[in-house]
């Protein structure tokens, strides 16, 4: 099928990079990481090889840093960089990064001015934007159809174990490298270990690498994407 074509749009408080796609298919938002943009992913769109068609949706996050890019919250970067140099990952399961809450407002008012029903979004992001998403998955008015979890880990587990419970059922794809500098693989298994526990359905996907998304991710979030059932909302 041809690949679609991009464009620029302010939707809600949050502008985007849409594929917009005529079809009934899922619609896949896709949250970037710390530093980076709504371009980082974009490509994403046209790499994965699908059986069917999806329109897909790449928020900016609203946070400019001083360096370049762009964030969705607060992150401890000495406390990153002093994982990476001594090599022991650090354990964010008990704690709730600093602007979470309007990361996820922000990002909650963005999907709502999307419009597209609840049963038809995929969630998802790579590393700070795949935090978001679960969160947001989490905390949203319905369940969403499916999330995906690309290099991310667990925060917040006092609040999160509770919520995902409530939420059993809803299917995910995870990924995460097997020597991950910036997001230890610990804190990627204790995550997986929260959602299978708590009734989600789906697995960690892990792969011999770092913080990033390798071929064999992008086959794996193609299968599942294409596994996902039938849309249900117009």
């Amino acid at each position: 099928m041809p690949a679609p074509s991009a464009s620029r749009r302010q939707i809600g408080p949050l502008s985007c990079i849409e594929f917009e796609e005529d079809c009934e298919g899922p619609v896949v938002v896709l949250f970037h990481g710390y530093g980076a943009g709504a371009a980082d992913l974009a490509p994403l769109a046209v790499e994965l090889s699908l059986r069917r068609r999806a329109r897909w949706v790449f928020p900016d996050g609203p946070v400019p840093l001083p360096f370049g890019g762009l964030a969705w919250f607060d992150i401890d970067v000495e406390s990153i960089e002093r994982a990476q140099r001594t090599g022991r990952a650090i354990d964010w399961s008990g704690h709730r990064p600093q602007g979470l809450e309007a990361a996820r407002e922000t990002a909650l008012r963005f999907l709502e001015a999307l419009a597209v029903p609840w049963e038809r979004l995929v969630l998802g992001g790579f590393s700070q934007g795949s935090m978001l998403a679960v969160d947001c998955a989490l905390r949203a008015p319905r369940s969403p159809l499916a999330c995906v979890i690309l290099s991310g880990n667990l925060v917040d587990e006092e609040s999160w174990r509770p919520l995902a419970a409530a939420r059993s059922g809803l299917r995910f794809f995870q990924s995460h490298g097997l020597v991950d500098p910036i997001l230890g693989l610990p804190g990627a298994r204790r995550l997986d270990e929260l959602l299978r526990g708590s009734g989600w359905v789906g697995r960690l996907q892990t792969f011999e690498g770092g913080h990033a998304i390798p071929p064999e991710v992008l086959d794996g979030l193609s299968r599942f994407l294409d596994a996902l059932p039938p849309v249900t909302g117009s």
